[in-house]
């Protein structure tokens, strides 16, 4: 795989799976001289405009999963920030919204080291119940999972550092807790702070600033659920910390929820202006690697309007007869 040296070069990176790759996705491969980490290895669809997942979507899921086990093949270690099924992949069937199945999930989680978010403390009730699950069904065929909730783990040269437990988004979020994660080897850093949406809330917001990293991924607010699920306020809390962020990370990786609405560079304009005014980069993580977004999900109407979908063709996805199109054994 292909990756991209950051800072002095001492972390290479490469984005798995994200909204601008056309999935539900924060997936992150790592490698430094000491370990290669899979950052969130999971990948998913989610319900939009009250239409089905178009066709495009499902082919740019089923890629992302093959990209992701192909990248766990060559890791050591997979962390998860938290229990979205967009951050790790469940061990049941679905070809609906995951792309998942029991033989897709031990082929990922076989023989792995997990630093994975506690399911005793600071979780709420869904994900404590995938939390437990996900443990029951892998414990036996990992190598060892290990609560990362505020903890560090030396690897050679190499730290992987986890935050304490953080809002999803907001203060008070009923979403729950996520971990961010910052890999740091003795001349560079990265963190890659999942969900915090911004972040919105000060907390991870000094975190990063208090890190100094080479590059920032992060997940942007849910501008597309503006006056239903996130309010003004915290779009404007979530901007005016990002606009700070870029003036101080010289490279910063802007994608998730953001990108799930086509307008999301107009409200990213002051962060591109600040970033410009300080000589640092702001990036979705296609763009990181050279390739337009893809918004699949943001431009499902228009995709259904291009190319209409038979509910015949839905039937058999269900049924799991598509997933034989691809080869995951390689």
């Amino acid at each position: 795989m292909k990756t991209i040296p950051i800072g002095n070069g001492g972390i290479r990176v490469l984005p798995l799976a994200f909204e601008s790759f056309g999935v539900r996705s924060m997936a992150t491969f790592v490698e430094t001289d000491d370990i290669r980490v899979v950052v969130d290895p999971g990948s998913a669809l989610g319900p939009r405009f009250n239409l089905s997942p178009h066709e495009r979507e499902y082919v740019a899921l089923a890629r992302s999963r093959q990209t992701i086990l192909e990248a766990a093949r060559g890791a050591e270690v997979l962390t998860i920030s938290h229990y979205h099924f967009d951050h790790y992949v469940p061990s049941f069937e679905d070809w609906t919204w995951t792309w998942s199945s029991p033989e897709l999930a031990e082929r990922l989680y076989r023989g792995k080291v997990i630093l994975a978010k506690d399911i005793h403390s600071d979780i709420n009730l869904s994900q404590r119940k995938r939390g437990y699950m996900f443990q029951k069904l892998n414990s036996k065929i990992v190598k060892e999972i290990q609560v990362a909730d505020g903890r560090s783990f030396d690897f050679g040269w190499t730290t992987l550092e986890f935050s304490k437990p953080l809002f999803h988004g907001a203060r008070g979020s009923q979403l729950g807790y996520v971990l961010m994660l910052t890999v740091r080897t003795p001349g560079c850093s990265l963190v890659h702070a999942s969900d915090v949406q911004g972040p919105i809330d000060e907390e991870p917001m000094q975190l990063i600033l208090k890190r100094r990293p080479d590059l920032l991924i992060i997940g942007g607010p849910p501008l597309y659920l503006k006056n239903f699920k996130i309010d003004q306020e915290s779009l404007n809390k979530a901007l005016d910390n990002m606009v700070k962020l870029v003036g101080e990370v010289p490279l910063t990786v802007i994608d998730h929820h953001l990108l799930r609405s086509l307008d999301y560079e107009d409200y990213l304009r002051p962060v591109h202006t600040e970033a410009e005014r300080a000589g640092h980069r702001v990036l979705s993580a296609s763009e990181f690697v050279g390739q337009a977004p893809q918004l699949l999900e943001a431009m499902r109407k228009e995709l259904h309007q291009q190319k209409p979908i038979e509910q015949k063709w839905y039937e058999r996805l269900k049924q799991g007869e598509f997933k034989r199109g691809f080869d995951y054994s390689t």
